[in-house]
């Protein structure tokens, strides 16, 4: 049952035209309108023709915590004056003779979105005001519920598998990704793990070794990304003492010594210099390398995987990666998608690190559902590094315990315009036109206030507010 539903009976009762009933009870009191306006979800509030609140509905006193018993008979003016609501649509309404929408603050805390519609009788005289409501942090919290059920009744048995392997989040987009990974764990063959900057290639990496005959040995980490030629030999190879002046007496063991056994993850491979590329090559066909200074070749049984977010292939083309080499970290390929094709992760990634922050900073800062909302939202170029990095900068540098919208970084609150990007032109102006008039109908209560501000006619305005409902 709508609100437009119930309107349109209340019209057809003989008794409508009398908001009160022979007896003197109000006509919104008596059956089968009581039940009506109690069965729909929406808040609803509705009061006469000089503002006195006439009836409320159970979800307006679910919705706000405000008692029938305190509004009904009340003058809605005198519920602002004594705080209980910060404006009233009502008033409004009676005012322009027209549907008004508003946001409105219930006893200086929670807020509503309300919209007061005028009802008319024969003679176009005005009779009453209903008014609805409806509190989106009420439905944003329910929506967050739902996702996260979802997300455990879809994944329970990865998340007990995963809660013991680096806390990894799998949703339905990465389910079969990591079904592969699971199923070639149990094999030495060398793995390419291909995405975008943080899309967590190294947790995947760790994930691998930690299910497979190598656990219980090293797991070792290298990032080639910037690291000079003679350095990244030495990480590596290691050398023996006297290889060079300044070094150690004792000489020094290489990643992939330390790593005999093991697993050895090269991150960013695609920046692996041409003569490194020569050398890793060698170690991979002969299960052999030389330290730095050494005539003599160190056996080594390791495992490699390695992972990028250049393309290979084209760098083979261009001569920037050996096709050989290539060839022989890629015998299995697994791409990661990016975060913003993940999303249904994004709220217990959230969840995850929210606990893990409180706990390492000693701290209780939750979320709101509204900034949850705008985290699913958002396209995340650096995928759960970037997400990671904002949840930590958000719970260590605001005092309050609530994180809300408003403590957003400035990229958020661009976002309406860089998701506007391959908008026909029409649409970016209504676009534009919306975020517009949302934020200065937030800013100023009522649309008539909004309307003055923003230069256009009331009635326009209301048009163009009913139709971002659709």
């Amino acid at each position: 049952m709508s609100i437009d539903q119930v309107i349109t009976f209340m019209k057809s009762s003989k008794d409508y035209f009398e908001l009160k009933t022979q007896d003197g009870r109000s006509i919104f009191d008596v059956e089968p309108i009581r039940s009506l306006i109690d069965a729909i979800q929406d808040g609803i509030y509705i009061t006469d023709a000089q503002a006195v609140t006439l009836a409320v509905n159970d979800a307006y006193e679910r919705i706000t915590g405000l008692n029938r018993s305190l509004l009904v008979g009340r003058y809605m003016g005198d519920l602002v004056k004594l705080g209980y609501l910060s404006n009233s649509a009502s008033l409004e309404v009676i005012k322009c003779q027209e549907v008004v929408t508003l946001v409105q603050t219930i006893n200086g805390s929670q807020k509503i979105l309300v919209t007061g519609s005028p009802v008319f009788d024969e003679k176009k005289q005005l009779i009453c005001v209903v008014t609805s409501v409806r509190d989106i942090t009420e439905l944003l919290r329910a929506k967050h519920a739902q996702e996260q059920l979802e997300n455990l009744f879809r994944s329970q048995s990865q998340y007990k598998i995963t809660s013991s392997s680096h806390d990894l989040i799998i949703s339905r987009e990465t389910q079969s990704i990591f079904d592969l990974a699971t199923n070639v764990a149990k094999f030495n063959s060398k793995i390419l793990l291909r995405g975008e900057t943080g899309t967590g290639k190294s947790k995947l990496a760790r994930y691998i070794h930690s299910i497979s005959s190598r656990a219980e040995q090293a797991f070792l980490e290298l990032n080639c990304s910037g690291i000079p030629d003679n350095l990244l030999e030495i990480e590596l190879f290691g050398y023996v003492p006297g290889a060079f002046t300044g070094a150690s007496t004792k000489g020094k063991k290489g990643l992939l010594e330390i790593a005999h056994q093991g697993t050895l993850f090269l991150d960013e491979i695609g920046d692996l210099p041409l003569s490194m590329q020569v050398k890793l090559l060698k170690v991979i066909e002969e299960n052999r390398f030389l330290p730095v200074g050494s005539t003599e070749f160190k056996e080594v049984d390791i495992r490699i995987i390695s992972a990028t977010h250049r393309n290979l292939e084209e760098m083979v083309e261009k001569g920037e990666f050996r096709e050989d080499l290539f060839y022989r970290i890629n015998v299995i390929d697994i791409e990661l998608p990016p975060l913003r094709q993940r999303r249904s992760e994004i709220l217990p990634l959230v969840q995850q690190y929210q606990k893990q922050f409180n706990e390492k900073y000693q701290l209780q800062k939750t979320f709101s559902p509204e900034v949850v909302e705008s985290f699913t939202h958002y396209d995340w170029p650096g995928n759960i590094r970037q997400l990671i990095n904002v949840l930590e900068r958000l719970m260590v540098s605001t005092t309050h315990s609530e994180i809300n919208l408003r403590d957003l970084p400035k990229e958020f609150k661009q976002e309406n315009n860089l998701s506007t990007a391959k908008m026909s032109l029409k649409d970016r102006v209504l676009a534009f036109e919306k975020e517009l008039i949302l934020a200065a109908l937030s800013e100023h209560g009522s649309t008539r206030a909004t309307a003055d501000a923003l230069g256009v006619e009331q009635s326009t305005l209301v048009k163009k507010i009913a139709r971002f409902k659709q």
